[in-house]
Parts: C-alpha cells; structure tokens; sequence
C-alpha cells in the first residue's frame, strides 16, 4: 500500500547552518531533510553529492557528533544505542524518486517507534522503506544488517508526530530494545542523543545538550542538542539517569530544537502504553553517585503487538 509523506525540519543550532543546503535541487520536500537520488536506496554507504562534502567534518569525528563506533563495547552509550537504527525511505515526488532519511529505535522485537512524518507522511508517495541496524563506520558494512519495514504503521498520531512501525526478522532479539522508561525533563538538564545525522554512521550529540528552562506546548520540550536531516525521530535521553524524555521531530535554525515529551506519548499511545513505565524524577538533593548507567533491556518476548484501533486525526503543522 502505497502511503503520502511529508518531511519537515528536523535539524537545529549549530547544525541547522547546514540544513537549507542538504536538499538536492529540485525537491519539493520541505529544506533540511536529506534527499539522495533514489538509485541509492539499499545502499548502506549513501555518499554526499560533492558539493556539499564540507558536511563531512561537521559529522566526522567532533565533539558535535561523537561516533558511537570510538566508545568501548559496554559504554553506556554503545549499549544504549543498540537499538537504534537508520530508517530509510524511498519516496516519489513529482515523477522523481529519492530517498529520505529518518531515525528509528526498537521497543519490542518487531515494533519500532520514529516520527508520524518519516511514515506514514503526508505529501509525495512512500514506496518502501527499511531499517538499518549497527551501522557504526563507513566502509565497513560486513556487520550492517538491514530489515524491511511495513510502510502502514500500526498506530500513528500526526498531532504527537509519533508512529510505531512493524520491523520484519525482530532485530529486537537481536540487538535489544530501548526501555520506555520516561519521565518529564527537569529545567536545563543535561541531555544526550542518538541519531544518524545526515543519514551517516550512528553519531552521540551531547556536547552543550540541554533541556531549555520553558515550552510553550505541554506536549513538547526544547533542547539545545545539534541535529541534522536525518535527526528526525531520534530519542532524546536524560544524560544523569538516562530515562528517555523526548522524541526529536523539528527544529529553529541557531536558536533551539523540539520533541514530543515521551511521557505524554505513553499516555496516548495504546501500544506504548502498555510496554511503557513513568519514571520519578530525580532528586535535586540526592547527588551525582545516585545514577546508574543503563543496561541493554532484554529482548521483548512479544512478538507482535495488538492491532491498533485506528489512527487519531489531526494535522502537522511546520515550525517556522
């Protein structure tokens, strides 16, 4: 079944710079997101069409975006981006197909959560889409495993620009499941995240990611995390007890960055819901020997999740 999509802004700060230029000439999807030529979809390696190869020292090895490959196998932040992988679409616009990419994260063996605008979308038409998993290094691709992705998801909601997808083969055996532990972000608390910038190797933000003081939506939080095309539907992590707090969907160039609080997805997500937990916040007063690193959660014995009752109405509206 073939489904609309529409990609919005999902790059921010710093980065943001740089998102106007990602979009190839000609696209008529929204400025920021990464479009390759449609040739590419499959491919592991996507390579930046040269004029805009000064991207790849904004995404190599800096303090912006970590490469999750340099930290140790039992890091908390290698095991905690486990997980997470790189979703791509192949969209046709206008007669032209390219491809598209999000970020994605398993919460089950077989489900997958990113943002109601990467699938199903609203403009254009979604043809097939995939999920990338460990894709740490370019170049070396012996390890990268790829599964297919069912482009209805099985419960969406355009208003929180969440979706939950089905995965075929259930990586989660495999490489695990992010645990829905969440909470609500305390005022500038440090924050990291996972992402595939630009559709590249699996990348750390953390350096100056924090949760802004005020949000004018209470769905939503702002932080200060670098992102890029591709960022959109990353999870976004409290850096003292790594509880997950947001899911990264748009962004203010130079000025600030937006998730949906997970919290309030838990609460209207029937699916997640149900696999999800509310963490206390924690305590000002309990000091900095308090958090423990996050384990792998075990593999998710579901194997598939209750068919959802429908998808909720409502429409999304870009931030300008």
């Amino acid at each position: 079944m073939v489904r609309t999509l529409k990609l919005v802004l999902g790059c921010g700060l710093i980065a943001a710079g740089m998102c106007g230029a990602l979009a190839l000439p000609g696209s008529a999807l929204a400025d920021g997101e990464v479009l390759y030529p449609g040739k590419y979809f499959g491919r592991v390696d996507l390579p930046l069409p040269q004029a805009f190869r000064h991207l790849k020292r904004l995404i190599g090895n800096t303090d912006n975006f970590e490469p999750i490959n340099n930290f140790s196998q039992n890091n908390r932040y290698r095991v905690m981006a486990a997980p997470i992988g790189r979703l791509d679409l192949l969209v046709r616009d206008q007669g032209r197909e390219q491809v598209a990419v999000c970020t994605a994260w398993l919460v089950s063996a077989d489900l997958a959560v990113t943002n109601h605008h990467c699938i199903p979308g609203e403009e254009g038409e979604l043809l097939k889409a995939s999920l990338l998993m460990n894709y740490l290094k370019e170049g070396k691709t012996d390890t990268v495993e790829r599964y297919g992705v069912n482009i209805q998801p099985i419960e969406t909601n355009a208003d929180l620009d969440f979706s939950v997808i089905r995965v075929d083969g259930s990586p989660g055996n495999k490489y695990g499941v992010i645990p829905l532990i969440a909470r609500d972000p305390l005022p500038n608390e440090e924050l990291f995240m996972i992402q595939h910038p630009a559709g590249k190797p699996k990348r750390l933000t953390r350096r100056n990611c924090r949760a802004d003081a005020g949000t004018e939506r209470p769905e939503e939080m702002r932080h200060f995390c670098d992102t890029l095309g591709g960022s959109s539907g990353s999870p976004v992590f409290s850096d003292n007890d790594m509880a997950l707090l947001g899911l990264h969907f748009a962004g203010l160039e130079k000025q600030v960055n937006f998730a949906k609080r997970i919290k309030v997805i838990l609460g209207s997500s029937r699916i997640l819901g149900q696999l999800g937990q509310v963490a206390p916040a924690p305590s000002s007063t309990s000091g900095s020997g308090t958090t423990q690193p996050s384990k792998r959660s075990a593999p998710a014995t579901q194997e598939t999740a209750p068919a959802a009752s429908g998808t909720t109405s409502g429409g999304w509206q870009t931030i300008n």
